[in-house]
């Protein structure tokens, strides 16, 4: 989002080094790492602090299928968890333009996660 030419407004400005997309191969990888040791994607959501009763892993399946991107302060939670430095995590950052459904897919069925394949994604 550009800020040179347009008026947008404080907190969205804020909000958008708050939120963290990471490249598809890696994104899928990392979410991978959490989802076995944790058990499960339930499991790992309620220890990135997602408190649904009904399905708290559903926010983690929207990361993982680049529907939305990592909020900083889960991505924090999540590298602690799965044992990855932050600076290494930050180097597969990308804009979320590059997030596209055949690069989501293929990083999907290359990790075995191909029951999470993404039909369609929805224009952000």
């Amino acid at each position: 989002m550009s800020v040179d030419n347009a008026y947008v407004s404080k907190r969205v400005r804020n909000n958008d080094n708050r939120r963290v997309w990471l490249t598809s191969s890696f994104r899928v990888e990392f979410i991978k790492t959490g989802i076995e040791k944790a058990g499960s994607i339930n499991r790992l959501a309620r220890e990135l602090g997602y408190r649904s009763r009904i399905h708290p892993g559903w926010s983690v399946r929207q990361i993982l299928v680049g529907e939305q991107p990592f909020p900083y302060e889960r991505l924090l939670k999540m590298t602690d968890f799965v044992g990855y430095s932050m600076e290494e995590v930050l180097r597969h950052r990308t804009e979320p333009a590059r997030v596209t459904v055949s690069s989501t897919n293929e990083a999907l069925r290359e990790n075995g996660l191909w029951c999470y394949h993404v039909a369609r994604m929805r224009l952000r």
